[in-house]
Formats: C-alpha cells, structure tokens, sequence
C-alpha cells in the first residue's frame, strides 16, 4: 500500500534532483527520528542507496534501538516482549532478512500448530477451517461449527445470495460489513475475536476499507465472499511449508542487532528524545537535550501522536490530522509453566476470546507449541494479552494483579492447575494504532500535506499497516525517493 504524495509513491521531498545536477553534491544530513524498525529500515535503505553514513544521524528516546521488538533469553526460554511473527504473505519483511543474510534463521510456525482456537463459555473451539480473517471459504466447517447456532450458521450462509453493495455507500465499520454480510452472531463469535487479535481496537469504529480492503474488493469482483474465499483457496499454493507467519530462530530482535551491525558510521544516538523541531532557510533544526542538529531532511519515524507533537509549530493542520489518529495500548505477559501445570494443552498456536466472553484476557499465544526450540523440555511458555481499546485500564494494574487475572482465565479455559514458574510484564501504552473511519482519507490528507514540506518524512504502524513488513516497506518508498546513486 502506497499513500499520496507529489511523487505518487508517499515519498516526499526527495534528493535525486540535486544528485543529477552535478558530480559529487552536498546530499544535506538526515535525521532520524526513532530508531525503531522503521528509522533502522530506512537508514540501512539508505547506505544500501549510497547515502554516506557519516550524513545521518538517529535519534531514540530510549535506551536500546528495536521499539516494540526486543526478545530475550531466561533459564532457557526464549521470550518476544513485542511482537513475535512477521506475515510472509507481505513480502518487504522476509526481503530485508534476506539482504540482512538471515535467510537461513528465518523459521515457521510448526505444522501441528497452524490453527487458531476461539474461547465460548469455558471452552475452546477450532476456528472452523478454511476461515480467512473473517470470510469462510468451506461450507462444510462453517455447518459443523459449535461456535455458531443454526440460526447462525443459516444467517452467515446467506452471503451466498446477498447482494453486492454499492462502492459509492457511505464508508462501513468492521462490524457493520460483517454483520451485513453474515449476520450478528458470526460477527460477535467469530470475526471480533479475531480482529482484535490483529488490531487490539473496537470493530463499531474500525474501517474496513482501511484494515481489510480485500474484502471489499472481493464483494465487488464476486458479490459472495464466500464464493470469493474459495476461489483465493482454489488459487492458492496449498499446502504452504511455513504456514502465514514467520520468525527467526532466535527472536525478532535478531533483525534488529544486524541491522545495527550494518549501520557502522552512522551517528547513533541513545536516550535522546526528539524535543523540538523548525525549519528554517530550507533546512530542518531537530532539537533535544545533546542541542540541535541541522538537516536538509527529516524522518518521524514513530506514533503519529509523537510526531504531531514535534510538527505543531511547522505545520498545524498536519499536526491536527496527524492527532487524529488514535491509539491504544496492551499488555503482554510472558508466563513460563511445568508441563504439568498445562497437561491438556492444546496442540494449536494460541486462542482469541470475543468481547461477549466477559473475560478479562484478550487472547494467548502458546509459544512452546507456536515454534520451536522456544522453551525447555517439560515447560510450557504462553503470551497472554489485556488491554485493547476500551480496557486501558489494565495498563494501570500491578503486576501481580495483571498475572493474578490472567491466570484465573487460564484456569477456566486451559485446565490450568498450577502457579507460572515465573513471569514477565511489558505495558506498551498507546503504540497500537487504530484505524478509525476515515482512516484512508486522512492519511491521504497527511500524505499530500507531509509531501508539500521539504525533506520531511513520516514512517510508522498510524499509516498504511500495522505490521513490521508495513512498516519496512514505508521506509524503502522513503529512501528511494530521498536518494539514487548519481548517473
């Protein structure tokens, strides 16, 4: 996905002109902003691109580069404190491990554990196969399902006969097009558990232009998406050897540490917070607590938040837009159990729990089973999730309030019978962008304003994904219209 921009490409203000005008030019310095994924992926774009490294410098608030990604290691557990999968099916992710030379790391999901598991009443149901995101591409599963009564298995199977609705009707939410498409129960049991999986955010505000453009394309092309899902099956290489995600042997973070080991010469700067931001004569004054930095170009590479914050003395109606919008925050907690705590663990990759479970988790991930050589022998390791949007709540609970609450779902919907060998909690406050409606428009708006602003950039999961291969494939469109090798 590519937003608007006066290239076309959503990359703004770029250098090549200078570049073509004469031998050896003064290319200006690029400040960074971030150095998460998407500062680190353009930087490394642009050494790739032969900016001189000496010319660039990255800013991080914190004290280690990655953001959200960071894996560890503790008594023989592997452990993702972020995010812990890429999808393959986006294809900027699995292309930067391969120039990174992490070809042979990179690891799928194990085969026995491909499938999803959605938690009613205290037990847990198989997402019925063939499901994709939230269009059913078997009829057979969708009937079989105890997920759904008959009256609502009859509802969703009308999608068979159901009109195509016009491209021109007003812009719909996640749960309105569900709803119209399957019915409510579908929605309620199905389609919401699984997208706050994906998003963390509320459906009745959720556009699906913006999260899921698939499907409308699919209704438009189809009119059945039932009938459009088992044609993307029929299409499909069956049988996948990796499954739709992928990680690395050991953890994410390792793509993080080789592109730190490629970015040598590049001023890297630790704990300095982007303060301030001008401009000025054609050139860019980042401020922050080491002084300023003068650049001919810069980056926002972050929450959108973040960066209407430094742009509102340049631009305010960007910095409005940019404000616009919203994001949640979740917890993670990584729970490390005897496997005799978990004797009748699933053989599947995690649960989600729809909203109408009233439980207080959002979903877990059974990482020992997700992917290999992720815990010791004899142990169980899970990622449990709260938060979202509308619970930010949980951000504020201690950590032992957090395990407590988790645990007490586990007990009801795993069997657990014991106590977490030990436990780690990340709170990762306002970092999950919501996509609202209007989300397209107004990044378009941000896209066009941000293009008509020199040397200014902006990177990050409030744009065009949520995904870190979204986020990787902003920072190339960046880089390519920044610089070129002169001729």
């Amino acid at each position: 996905m590519t937003g608007a921009g006066l290239r076309g490409d959503g990359s703004p203000g770029n250098l090549r002109p200078e570049v073509r005008k004469s031998g050896s030019p003064e290319v200006g310095r690029v400040a960074i902003v971030g150095g998460g994924i998407g500062g680190l992926s353009l930087a490394f774009r642009l050494l790739r691109d032969g900016f001189p490294a000496e010319r660039m410098t990255i800013l991080e608030a914190g004290p280690r580069l990655g953001g959200l990604i960071q894996s560890t290691r503790r008594d023989g557990f592997l452990i993702e404190h972020g995010p812990d999968s890429i999808l393959r099916a986006k294809p900027a992710g699995i292309a930067l491990w391969d120039e990174l030379g992490l070809s042979d790391q990179i690891v799928g999901t194990e085969p026995t554990a491909r499938t999803a598991l959605i938690a009613r009443g205290n037990q847990l149901f198989p997402v019925p196969k063939g499901l994709y995101l939230l269009a059913p591409g078997k009829i057979g599963p969708l009937l079989r399902t105890p997920l759904l009564s008959w009256r609502g298995k009859l509802r969703a199977g009308m999608d068979l006969i159901l009109p195509r609705r016009s491209p021109q009707a007003p812009e719909e939410s996640l749960g309105q097009f569900v709803r119209r498409r399957f019915g409510r129960e579908l929605f309620e049991r199905i389609a919401q558990p699984l997208a706050a999986g994906i998003y963390t955010a509320d459906p009745e505000k959720l556009s699906v232009a913006a999260t899921m453009p698939q499907f409308l394309a699919w209704e438009q092309e189809h009119r059945s998406l039932i009938l459009a899902a088992k044609k993307r099956q029929r299409d499909a290489a069956s049988g996948s050897r990796y499954g739709l995600f992928a990680s690395l042997r050991d953890g994410l973070h390792t793509m993080v540490s080789r592109l730190h080991e490629q970015l040598g010469g590049v001023d890297i700067r630790l704990n300095v917070a982007a303060t301030g931001l001008a401009r000025h004569d054609g050139q860019w004054q980042v401020a922050s607590q080491q002084g300023k930095i003068t650049a001919s170009h810069v980056a926002l590479c972050g929450p959108a938040h973040l960066a209407a914050h430094l742009l509102q003395p340049v631009d305010e109606p960007l910095a409005s837009e940019l404000s616009g919008i919203a994001y949640a925050g979740a917890v993670i907690l990584n729970l490390a159990f005897s496997r005799q705590a978990l004797p009748d663990l699933p053989v599947a990759a995690g649960f989600v729990v729809p909203h109408r479970e009233g439980r207080q988790i959002l979903a877990a991930t059974f990482m020992s089973h997700k992917y290999a050589d992720r815990a010791p022998a004899d142990t169980v390791l899970l990622r449990v999730f709260l938060g979202g949007a509308g619970d930010s709540g949980q951000l504020q609970r201690s950590d032992a309030e957090l395990v407590a609450a988790a645990c007490t779902d586990l007990r009801e919907l795993l069997r657990l019978n014991g106590s977490p060998l030990w436990y780690e909690v990340d709170r990762w406050p306002l970092t999950m962008a919501q996509y609202h409606l209007g989300h397209r428009d107004r990044v378009a708006h941000i896209r066009t304003r941000s293009a008509a602003i020199p040397g200014l950039a902006l990177i990050g999961n409030g744009y065009e994904g949520v995904g870190i291969p979204d986020i990787i494939a902003q920072a190339n469109r960046v880089a390519a219209g920044w610089f070129a090798r002169s001729e």
